[in-house]
């Protein structure tokens, strides 16, 4: 295939807003910014120079978590920069450096580092058009910057021109499932099950199986994961695995193992955030509040992303540090302001926040409703639920709850909304059966929204007794 015969028009970087923004953000808070999407795990048998090859650290760096593995990547970065920059049209070049850039910001959330990625990227391609690993790579940061759609065009296009780039085929099963077109995801993780069965395949088949609501499958899977990538030899897939493994027992209500798995993803990779934090949640659950609060502390240092922000100000508050939770959630607001810029990369999370808080919550509504317009997946109906319920329109409310639950994923979040809507609605016995199932899985609910859970559990069960 010729350059003049590519199958579509990829999208070009928006280099300027990116950068500005990420720039923002970092004077605002202090730290590099954050985003925290669901990792794609690299897929063997992937040519060279595709999207997922992870980088193998230096001996030096093996078990010295996040700092040993960032110096390694900035290593490999300054030696194919500055092949680049001898060579510009060297494509290789360009496509291994947005690769490192990639993995770099999987590690620190930084925007920055997604950017550098993408235009990397965009370098490969525009030196070399059919250079098809390029174009998985740059379908792999559209979707890691929330571009679902920009995502599945690319990575469609780039698959049906070149069948071996099965990490494209992997973005656009994870991209349809983003969208909420579950069969267009499984008929892509099946095709890789067929082709590249592994761990990055059993993850993401995993994920499904959770969103389906059959959670013993998707702890199978991920079990599996966990057996068949050794830390010694891959240290960030170990963390991510073991933190996967974490959130099913999380949201199962399952507080030590989940504590097991989570300790084990740190072991794996010292300071790996999405560990911290989901340590954290399980430690306020546990009643260790003091630890908990020490925990996202730590994360919220490292990636200052507003949930994680918003769940540090919730402990501060029920720990009775009125202020402390005040200066947390106007960082959460700044966050919001300045993320208006790259176009809807926390827009849940700062849905969900306004509803929990009651704040800016007529914006917070416009958010979630053209969040369903883009996404018909359940979170997108569960965020727009959370905020009709916030704004007082219950009957909409409970609509949008309904196909939040449709799936019968069996997340903890979820059944909280649906449960205060239904009651809101008239509708006790259901809501309290959502509560109760909220409760038991109370370690997955942002901190004061797990006390309120409790505490109107515990008012309908005394209700019921004395009548």
């Amino acid at each position: 295939m010729t350059a003049t015969s590519l199958p579509r028009p990829f999208r070009r970087s928006r280099p300027v807003a990116f950068a500005a923004a990420s720039a923002a953000i970092i004077a605002a808070s202090y730290f590099a910014t954050a985003l925290w999407p669901r990792p794609t795990p690299a897929l063997p048998g992937v040519p060279s120079g595709a999207t997922d090859t992870v980088v193998a650290p230096p001996p030096s760096a093996i078990g010295s978590g996040t700092d040993g593995l960032l110096a390694a990547l900035d290593h490999e970065i300054g030696l194919w920069g500055a092949s680049l920059a001898a060579n510009p049209s060297d494509f290789i070049a360009a496509g291994r450096l947005g690769e490192l850039h990639l993995q770099r910001a999987r590690i620190t959330g930084d925007l920055g580092d997604y950017e550098r990625a993408l235009m990397a990227s965009d370098h490969a391609v525009d030196a070399d058009p059919i250079f098809w690993a390029a174009h998985t790579l740059r379908a792999t940061v559209l979707f890691a910057l929330h571009d679902f759609t920009g995502a599945l065009d690319e990575a469609r296009s780039t698959y049906d021109a070149d069948s071996s780039q099965l990490s494209a085929l992997a973005v656009a099963g994870d991209a349809s499932l983003e969208l909420g077109d579950l069969a267009a995801a499984d008929d892509a993780y099946s095709r890789l099950a067929e082709l590249a069965p592994s761990a990055p395949t059993w993850s993401r088949m995993a994920h499904l199986a959770f969103l389906r609501g059959d959670p013993t499958a998707a702890l199978r899977l991920v079990e599996r994961c966990l057996a068949s990538t050794p830390a010694s030899e891959d240290p960030s897939g170990a963390a991510f695995y073991a933190f996967q493994l974490g959130e099913l027992h999380r949201s199962a209500g399952r507080e030590g193992a989940a504590s097991a798995a989570y300790e084990q993803s740190l072991d794996a990779l010292d300071g790996y955030v999405p560990a911290l934090a989901g340590l954290a949640h399980v430690r306020e659950a546990q009643g260790r509040r003091p630890e908990a609060i020490r925990l996202l502390e730590e994360a919220t240092l490292a990636i200052p992303q507003p949930d994680l922000v918003a769940a540090l100000g919730d402990l501060y508050a029920l720990a009775g540090d009125a202020a402390g939770a005040d200066a947390q959630y106007a960082l959460v607001a700044r966050i919001g302001e300045l993320a208006q810029a790259r176009g809807g990369i926390y827009d849940r999370q700062l849905v969900l926040f306004a509803a929990d808080h009651g704040r800016n919550l007529d914006e917070a509504l416009a958010a979630a409703e053209a969040g369903v317009a883009q996404r018909h997946d359940v979170y997108a109906f569960d965020a727009q639920a959370w905020a009709l319920y916030a704004a007082g329109r219950i009957d909409e409310a409970a609509d949008a709850a309904q196909k939040a639950l449709a799936l019968g994923t069996r997340d903890p979040r979820i059944a909280y909304h649906a449960g205060m809507i239904a009651l809101e609605d008239g509708r006790t016995a259901e809501g309290r059966a959502l509560l109760a199932t909220a409760v038991a899985g109370r370690a997955a609910l942002p901190p004061l929204q797990a006390e309120r859970a409790a505490e109107r559990l515990a008012a309908l069960d005394a209700a019921a007794v004395t009548r």
